[in-house]
């Protein structure tokens, strides 16, 4: 769901800057359904087309996610502002040295399929019997950019302590152009720091 220093759970339901999440039953098992909320600051067509491309992108890389061998949830469903998927059991990973270098080898897999999560931190991971599954695409795209790649590299980079050379380690163990993403990593944080 994006921004997540604004979650708030109230009962049934997980609701983000930018969406709902609830549970629900489907053709008898229990589901997740993420819906786009509006935007009233927006006009109304733009906010209309904006949530319901977002939810179609985002169903999209979830889609691509598992074919390339990622753990996520499945979809079963997609309506105009609103994904139904699978429920992912597990918690929050610890992020010690394994989990981190099994979350950089899941992020390889990903920018390998050119996908860009958008938000890859722990806060997105669920650690589960299956191992590390990755949630909420919803600031996902496609791009084989290596600056995209650094970006994202250096988002989950910036939300763990300690595991950082774990990570990494599992990135480039699947990533061939790696070296040109780490150099790239670099300038990004040397932007982000003096501008």
């Amino acid at each position: 769901m994006g921004a997540q220093n604004t979650k708030q759970e109230t009962g049934n339901q997980l609701r983000g800057a930018e969406a709902v999440v609830r549970r629900e039953k489907f053709m008898g098992m229990g589901i997740m359904v993420k819906e786009r909320i509006p935007k009233n600051y927006r006009i109304a067509a733009l906010d209309a087309r904006l949530r319901r491309e977002r939810t179609r992108m985002e169903a999209r890389l979830l889609h691509r996610a598992k074919l390339a061998g990622v753990g996520c949830p499945v979809v079963f469903f997609v309506d105009e502002f609103s994904i139904g998927m699978g429920k992912i059991g597990g918690k929050r990973p610890r992020m010690d040295a394994r989990e981190c270098a099994e979350a950089g080898r899941m992020l390889g897999k990903l920018h390998n399929a050119g996908i860009m999560h958008g938000d890859f931190t722990p806060a997105n991971l669920i650690s589960g019997k299956e191992g590390i599954s990755a949630i909420d695409f919803g600031l996902g795209f496609l791009s084989q950019d290596v600056e995209d790649k650094a970006v994202d590299v250096l988002t989950m980079l910036k939300a763990i302590r300690g595991g950082e050379e774990a990570f990494l380690s599992g990135y480039c163990s699947e990533v061939g152009n790696a070296e040109k993403i780490r150099e790239r990593i670099g300038e990004v944080k040397a932007r982000a720091r003096y501008s």
